[in-house]
C-alpha cells in the first residue's frame, strides 16, 4: 500500500466504510493470527485476540489516530493484548498457587465438597438470565469460542464477552462461601 492509499484506507474506515475495513481485515488477519501464536502458543487464544482487536478497531473507528500504517497499528495492538493475556495468566497462576498453599493446611472431605460445589454451580447457572445462561453454557460447558457462539446466536462477540463476564460475576458472588 502506498502512503496515499494507506491514508485513504484509514480515512475510509474512520468514515465507516465496511469495504475498506474488510480489505484491511483480509490483508492482515492471517499474519496477525500467526504473530499472536508466536507469543501465546495457543491458536484459539490467538484468533480470539485478533478478532477482538478488529472488533475494537471497528467500534472505535471514529477515534482512530494512526500515525503510520494500519497494519503496524494492528500488530502493535495484538502484541499489547497478547502481553496483557500472558500477564493475566501469570496472575491467575499465582492466585491459584497461593490458594492451593492456603488450602493445603485445612482438612476437607473432597467428595462432599466437590458434590456440594457442583450442585451449587448448577443451581446458580439455572438462575442466570436466559441469554446469559445460554451463552455461559455454550462457552464453558460446550467449550465454544466467542466467535462461534456469536455466529450461532447472531449477536456480536462483544455481547458474548459481556454476558460471560456477567455470569462469572454472579457465580463469584453466589459461590463465595465455597471459595
Amino acid at each position: 500500500m502506498t502512503e496515499n492509499l494507506r491514508d485513504q484506507e484509514i480515512k475510509a474506515i474512520r468514515d465507516g466504510n465496511a469495504g475498506a475495513f474488510q480489505r484491511v481485515f483480509d490483508a492482515c488477519y492471517e499474519s496477525l493470527c500467526e504473530y499472536a501464536f508466536t507469543i501465546l502458543r495457543d491458536s484459539d487464544e490467538s484468533e480470539d485476540i485478533v478478532q477482538t482487536m478488529f472488533i475494537k478497531l471497528w467500534e472505535r473507528r471514529g477515534d482512530l489516530d494512526i500515525k503510520h500504517s494500519i497494519k503496524s497499528y494492528m500488530f502493535r495492538a495484538v502484541y499489547n493484548q497478547c502481553i496483557n493475556q500472558l500477564e493475566h495468566k501469570t496472575v491467575k497462576k499465582k492466585h491459584y498457587d497461593r490458594t492451593q498453599f492456603n488450602l493445603s493446611g485445612t482438612i476437607q472431605h473432597p467428595e462432599v465438597f466437590i458434590d456440594e460445589l457442583d450442585d451449587k454451580i448448577r443451581e446458580t447457572v439455572e438462575l442466570l438470565p436466559p441469554q446469559c445462561r445460554t451463552i455461559f453454557i455454550m462457552s464453558r460447558y460446550e467449550e465454544l469460542r466467542y466467535a462461534e457462539i456469536a455466529e450461532r446466536l447472531n449477536i456480536s462477540v462483544n455481547t458474548i464477552q459481556n454476558q460471560v463476564c456477567k455470569a462469572l460475576k454472579i457465580l463469584r458472588v453466589e459461590l463465595r462461601d465455597f471459595i
